[in-house]
């Protein structure tokens, strides 16, 4: 059972993740989506301030995630649970990555 949570821990947060950051790049970069900048706003991420900074912050972590998703897939395929944990790991530190760079003013 433990394997099992962990596995599905480790799939859903790299992988929510990893789909809304690359679905929304790919929206703004083919699709014609629009892009929410806050231009204005005093309190809103640095990255807010350009539209290339703030394609480039998506794309990046669009990499990151989905680079761990597909490792945690393939480390549950293969039944390598050590190596599923660490991906664990890595998206929990990704996702306050996350955090971290969206409160840099």
């Amino acid at each position: 059972m433990n394997r099992f949570i962990i596995s599905f821990a480790a799939l859903l947060s790299s992988g929510i993740f990893a789909y809304s950051y690359w679905r929304e790049w790919l929206g703004i970069k083919y699709f014609q989506g629009e892009m929410k900048l806050q231009l204005g706003n005093p309190q809103a991420p640095y990255f807010h301030s350009s539209e290339d900074l703030y394609m480039r912050v998506l794309l990046i972590f669009g990499i990151l995630f989905g680079i761990i998703f597909l490792s945690t897939l393939y480390f549950t395929i293969k039944g390598k649970k050590g190596w599923i944990f660490l991906c664990f790991i890595f998206a929990m530190l990704s996702i306050m990555a996350v955090m971290v760079n969206g409160a840099i003013k």
